[in-house]
């Protein structure tokens, strides 16, 4: 009697999982001081492939919107508005309101999918402390550069130790007490920029145990576990056309990557805050004077925030090449796009616009160039 008593409940389990999330649904409400009209609805697949565009829309002039799609699985979808912000859904409601102001995007409402509030909540939480490790990182970075004593840098490397731990714990709280697989698929994707392998390892399998129907845990379960082997995958884009990158320059001007086609161009992913980055800039200013001249070029992309320091950085670093940024952090669209999970990172494109080689630092990037640019 248990056993078919469970066997029962189990059924009923699968089979509301697959209702909530399979079917038709509609992202609907109201967009205010919208850069474009144009709106659109994107799938994040699971298995880390290019965003998928599902539907478009116009917004009205009273700033409504409709936008509508069917849906294999519960998922992460992005309504994004044309040379404007976008906003992280999942799909656990049929019925998905959404309303923003542009000029405060950070303060969009969505009503009928919890799981797109709680991951609201939780980029909200993780801004705040994100904000406090990025000045604990500088504050280190500016040690280095002053040569200071030893006991000033083991401080400030304490500091630095101690806020990373507070953001793992705000990610490892959300996750565990998530009731929502797809929501729990995301934060640890959010969590693998902070933490070490073998906690994202272990909050993985814990959390494909806890969802066993999940795709995408099951996918991100599988892909943590092969990259703890000593052969890494290849970059999943390789060989692929780059995806299209169209954000501001520092002068606020529209700038699109396929402007540059026809040149070999170096889209480097780096940001203000990020030490390695910053560390790595060296090679990469060196690299650029030494083949400018050879129908080579690059291309800065920053993860940054704030555009002041943003500037600041590419002033002091001395980096003479075009930059741009949508100033959304680690919620920018070139994130899911090019698959990026950490800074520096780097892709280098052909004249066609097609990825040729990836991860390139140091000597390993003069090598390459080099090797193509003959």
């Amino acid at each position: 009697m248990k056993k078919i008593l469970f066997a029962a409940l189990a059924l009923i389990s699968i089979t509301a999982c697959k209702q909530k999330g399979g079917g038709d649904f509609t992202v609907s409400g109201k967009i205010r001081n919208p850069p474009s009209q144009k709106i659109f609805l994107q799938e994040i697949p699971f298995d880390r492939q290019q965003p998928v565009i599902l539907d478009s829309g116009s917004i009205a002039s009273n700033g409504t919107f409709s936008l509508h799609a069917l849906a294999k699985e519960e998922g992460l979808y992005r309504v994004v508005v044309e040379n404007g912000p976008d906003v992280l859904l999942v799909n656990d409601a049929k019925d998905i309101k959404l309303e923003m102001d542009v000029n405060h995007y950070r303060s969009y409402k969505v009503t009928g999918s919890a799981a797109t509030g709680q991951l609201h909540d939780l980029f909200e939480q993780y801004r705040v402390k994100d904000s406090v490790l990025y000045l604990a990182f500088m504050q280190l970075d500016t040690l280095h550069k002053q040569n200071a004593s030893d006991s000033l840098v083991k401080i400030a490397e304490a500091k630095r130790d101690a806020e990373m731990k507070a953001m793992n714990a705000i990610v490892t709280d959300f996750i565990n007490k998530s009731d929502n697989g797809t929501a729990t698929y995301y934060a640890i994707g959010m969590a693998s920029r902070t933490m070490q392998q073998e906690e994202l390892v272990k909050l993985s399998t814990a959390a494909a145990d806890k969802f066993k129907t999940h795709r995408g845990l099951a996918i991100l379960k599988s892909m943590l576990t092969v990259q703890n082997k000593p052969q890494q995958p290849s970059y999943a884009l390789m060989g692929q056309q780059a995806p299209e990158i169209a954000m501001p320059d520092t002068k606020g001007v529209p700038f699109k990557l396929s402007s540059l086609k026809g040149k070999y161009v170096l889209v480097d992913f780096w940001a203000s805050w990020c030490a390695p980055c910053r560390k790595e800039n060296p090679n990469v200013v060196a690299a650029y004077n030494k083949f400018k001249d050879k129908n080579f070029t690059i291309l800065g992309v920053s993860l940054d925030e704030d555009k002041a320091s943003w500037e600041a950085a590419i002033k002091e670093d001395k980096l003479n090449w075009t930059h741009i940024s949508d100033l959304k952090h680690w919620q920018s669209a070139v994130v899911p796009a090019y698959q990026i999970e950490g800074i520096p990172f780097n892709v280098l494109l052909d004249p066609q616009g097609k990825i040729i080689a990836s991860s390139l630092r140091g000597e390993e990037l003069e090598r390459k160039l080099a090797e193509v640019l003959k």
